[in-house]
């Protein structure tokens, strides 16, 4: 009997789109990264997830979200302004268009001066006051802008418009999801291949949230007291649908996956770090440069996090443990989910 292969650290060829997008990790179907290392190499991660489930996302996590890798990340290289959009939650997602809605993570990788966010409303707002505003074109006067440089990050949840402007660069982590319902262009053509034509503000009119935007929400900006004890893990966002932390890689870390049932991905903003692990009795490295994404399978137990050059920085995306619920049965339980995101010892340099 042919012993089982191990799964091992994956990286993506990465897929440029129009507007200066690089996608690292996508499985949208229409969007279907392809693996570029190993012995799964030419694969895309929707192959992988359809033979492997919960060997690459945890069985927590496959419990949850199926077959579909949970996460998108992609690079943004902006220069302008992009449409307002808007997301749907995951119940309105997934009874009208049966996908998942999406949550995101906006990280501002770079930013010249000027560049500047759109989220949310600078005071309450009307539907219809908002409707006549994206018609006759008046809508910057009802958006709450928020001024951004390099290392700052947005929690983008469902129902908040948002838009980026300026010369600057973000990282994206998002639920993976197709849904980006345009709500305004700024006077921009579209080409019909660029956007979904049923996706338009009248679709969304009913789970936008009027309400003024509150920056101090939970969640909504980057917190700076979830740190290690060194100071050089930062945790981001921890909501439901994934968790970031922000990774300034000083020493070798130690990273247990199988503390956590999840998988990780590590994308690199700047320097370079080398993952360290064992594979089948033989130890393997993998490196991560910037603009690049790697991939540790759940079924990798545990590996070594080690900097390759001066001021590496990463951001680590996982899932959280959560219970497993039927989506088509209501719950009078709320049961408490609180887990350690990573289980990070930093005291365990490779020898």
């Amino acid at each position: 009997m042919e012993e089982e292969k191990k799964l091992y650290p994956m990286k993506f060829v990465p897929i440029e789109e129009a507007g200066g997008d690089v996608v690292q990790i996508a499985d949208l179907g229409y969007l279907d990264s392809e693996i570029r290392n190993g012995w799964l190499a030419a694969s895309s991660i929707s192959e992988v997830m359809e033979m492997y489930m919960d060997r690459v996302v945890g069985e927590g996590v496959f419990g949850y979200y199926g077959r579909q890798f949970p996460v998108t990340i992609r690079f943004r290289d902006i220069n302008g302004c992009t449409p307002l959009v808007v997301h749907p939650d995951d119940v309105i997602a997934e009874e009208r268009f049966d996908f998942l809605g999406k949550s995101k993570l906006w990280y501002v990788v770079s930013a010249a001066p000027g560049a500047k966010f759109h989220l949310g409303f600078k005071r309450d707002v009307s539907s219809a006051e908002f409707y006549d505003a994206c018609q006759n074109g008046t809508v910057d006067a009802l958006l709450n802008t928020v001024e951004v440089r390099a290392g700052d990050s947005y929690f983008i949840y469902p129902g908040l418009v948002h838009a980026a402007q300026g010369d600057l660069t973000i990282a994206e982590i998002s639920e993976s999801s197709p849904l980006d319902f345009r709500l305004f262009t700024w006077g921009a053509a579209q080409a019909a291949d660029d956007f979904d034509s049923e996706l338009t503000l009248e679709a969304a009119f009913d789970f936008i949230d009027y309400g003024r935007y509150n920056p101090d929400a939970e969640g909504t900006v980057r917190p700076d007291l979830h740190e290690d004890e060194a100071g050089n893990t930062t945790r981001l966002t921890d909501n439901p649908e994934f968790t970031v932390h922000e990774v300034r890689l000083k020493d070798a870390l130690h990273v247990f996956c199988e503390k956590f049932g999840s998988f990780v991905t590590y994308t690199c903003l700047s320097g370079e770090a080398v993952i360290q692990t064992e594979i089948d009795g033989e130890k393997e490295t993998y490196s991560v440069k910037p603009g690049e994404t790697i991939l540790i399978p759940a079924e990798v137990p545990d590996f070594f996090l080690m900097p390759a050059a001066k001021n590496t920085v990463l951001l680590e995306t996982m899932v959280e443990a959560q219970d497993v619920v039927d989506r088509y049965i209501a719950s009078d339980d709320d049961s408490d989910n609180d887990v350690e995101a990573s289980d990070i010892d930093s005291s365990s340099p490779l020898n």
